[in-house]
């Protein structure tokens, strides 16, 4: 197993390359107020942070390597055993995070401007739709434009929680000047990070479950409205998540996106008492998948 090792160094390199985008991600999130903290409510969903866990296992593995190497080791069957279980303890842990990747339960980004829909939504009252304007006639839900927020931020400069610090990245980002009330210097585009993340093969429309299906937003996101920093509520695992709902979801016979349907002669050729959305063509791979 040593042998195939050419340089201890240049795995040093990698592990220095991987703390150092570690602490960027740090340094980041350090650029916001306290206020842009996970809830606690929300801090135990998911697999949880693999990243001091990796690391711990990346430093035993290249103590074990070089130690296992030198002349006077008296005990290189053991270096050997530990420097194995190191191994494959991170390749648990590459094996976890690539399962995830896209639909990564607990994972909550920081984002350029702090966003509160615990501020917005529960304390302000503000309805979803009235943000997400898409969710019910196109696929997608929309990213809310700025220019939404300064039907507000005109005349609200000031947040209860962040003060004028994250209202003021708004105006920056439009080129916009409070003190005018103009639009006079160069506006940018928002880099918004996005939470829920789903496979390109995979399709989704918002407004198929949102106005056929009625499914409330917190059916899929979680309860959004208490959260002061999104997290990604659910795992959109395909079986676990999706195909289980569709197996226990019943159809609401009296919408007309359903009018085509003749579910009567559907329950007496099947047996059945309820129509739920896998019968219906919701198991099928072609429905989801291109």
């Amino acid at each position: 197993m040593f042998t195939t090792i050419n340089s201890i160094s240049r795995i040093g390199l990698m592990m220095l390359l991987f703390l150092s985008v570690t602490f960027s991600a740090f340094a980041k999130a350090a650029g916001h107020g306290d206020y842009d903290k996970i809830d606690k409510d929300f801090l135990g969903l998911g697999p949880g942070n693999n990243t001091v866990p990796f690391i711990i296992a990346l430093v035993v593995f290249l103590l074990v390597t070089f130690m296992g190497r030198r002349k006077n080791c008296k005990a290189p069957k053991v270096m050997k055993l530990v420097a194995l279980l190191a191994v494959l303890y991170m390749g648990k842990i590459g094996y976890t995070e690539a399962r995830a990747l896209g639909r990564q339960q607990g994972y909550a980004p920081v984002q350029p401007i702090w966003f509160s829909h615990k501020v917005h939504a529960t304390q302000n009252g503000i309805d979803c739709e009235y943000c997400h304007v898409d969710a019910r006639t196109s696929r997608h839900a929309g990213v809310p434009s700025l220019n939404v927020c300064m039907n507000c931020h005109t005349q609200v400069k000031e947040g209860s929680v962040s003060g004028k610090k994250e209202i003021a990245k708004i105006y920056d980002y439009l080129g916009y000047n409070p003190q005018t009330m103009q639009y006079d210097k160069p506006a940018k585009p928002i880099e918004w990070v996005k939470v829920h993340n789903l496979p390109d093969h995979v399709y989704f429309n918002h407004a198929q479950h949102v106005q056929a299906g009625k499914v409330e937003c917190q059916e899929c996101h979680g309860p959004v409205e208490k959260m002061n920093r999104v997290v990604e509520y659910e795992e959109f695992a395909m079986g676990d998540f999706c195909l289980d709902c569709h197996r226990k979801r019943g159809i609401d016979t009296s919408n007309p996106y359903y009018k085509h349907y003749k579910f009567k002669e559907m329950k007496e050729k099947q047996g059945i008492d309820k129509i739920t959305v896998d019968k219906i063509g919701g198991a099928d791979c072609s429905s989801c998948h291109y």
